[in-house]
């Protein structure tokens, strides 16, 4: 598999759509790193070219920062100091037209700061950029409660928001249709839904940690480029994340569909069944 970075993805042509800020929330550990890296990593294969901001001051290991110097950190570790950076880095869209992936972090969050100090949805829309909202969750009650909170404490609801249902959070031993009707059964979850939102189910992956040590992309990894100071990685290894970036993401991009996701020049990438 070739390996895709963030920048040397193709040229984008005439923008005609409004720039998209697409932001996972969840509680931590529960997989929003892995989705937006993953989604980064895939968006600029298929020709977009995101800028990608990371105000996740509790994550050393796990971050975005392994896809290169080009991802943007706000220069301050407090809630109100970020927030107010990406006051400054929503308007820069206006003129750049790009889109934007944000990895907030779990906790009190800069994104948080922002929807309780102001009508944020509204001021995306006369800025003319589109807020796209991920909410991870996993089998937890707690995983739900940022969905929860947002809903009910702060009218927080943005017109094109989905719920991700991380795969690799669910139960040993439940099959995971099951378990993810258990989760769809939860009142915040249909709330959600009967107001438009859309679901999804992000598909597990083996081995993360060994990825994450090694400070590597997951094209990076999958295409066995070495890393100084690190051991060779597994045969198996490789080919397992081959198979989850060449099958089972793209399975999941495609279930979520194209208004859930940054834009993609190229399209959707394709589902490739055969040999992976």
């Amino acid at each position: 598999m070739a390996s895709a970075t963030i920048t040397d993805a193709a040229e984008p042509t005439e923008l005609v759509t409004r720039p998209i800020l697409l932001v996972a929330i969840g509680r931590q550990r529960v997989g929003k790193t892995t989705f937006l890296k993953s989604l980064a990593e895939i968006t600029a294969q298929q020709g977009g070219r995101p800028e990608i901001w990371n105000t996740d001051s509790m994550n050393r290991s796990h971050t975005l920062s392994s896809l290169g110097p080009q991802v943007l950190e706000a220069d301050s570790m407090s809630p109100t100091g970020q927030a107010a950076w990406l006051e400054g880095q929503i308007e820069k869209l206006v003129e750049s037209r790009h889109d934007a992936i944000l990895d907030i972090g779990g906790g009190w969050t800069a994104m948080h700061e922002l929807i309780r100090s102001s009508p944020l949805v509204a001021a995306l829309d006369e800025l003319g950029v589109s807020l796209v909202t991920i909410f991870m969750i996993g089998m937890e009650n707690a995983d739900i409660d940022y969905l929860q909170d947002l809903q009910e404490q702060h009218g927080f609801l943005p017109p094109r928001t989905a719920i991700v249902i991380n795969e690799g959070l669910l139960p040993v031993g439940i099959d995971t249709p099951q378990a993810v009707s258990q989760i769809l059964e939860n009142e915040a979850v249909i709330n959600a839904l009967d107001r438009g939102a859309a679901h999804g189910v992000f598909p597990a992956i083996n081995g993360l940690k060994k990825i994450a040590d090694r400070g590597q992309s997951f094209m990076d990894f999958a295409a066995n480029k070495p890393v100084p100071g690190q051991p060779k990685s597994s045969v198996f290894d490789r080919l397992r994340v081959n198979r989850w970036l060449k099958r089972d993401v793209p399975l999941f991009l495609r279930d979520l569909g194209a208004d859930y996701l940054p834009r993609m020049p190229k399209g959707l990438p394709d589902v490739v069944m055969e040999n992976v």
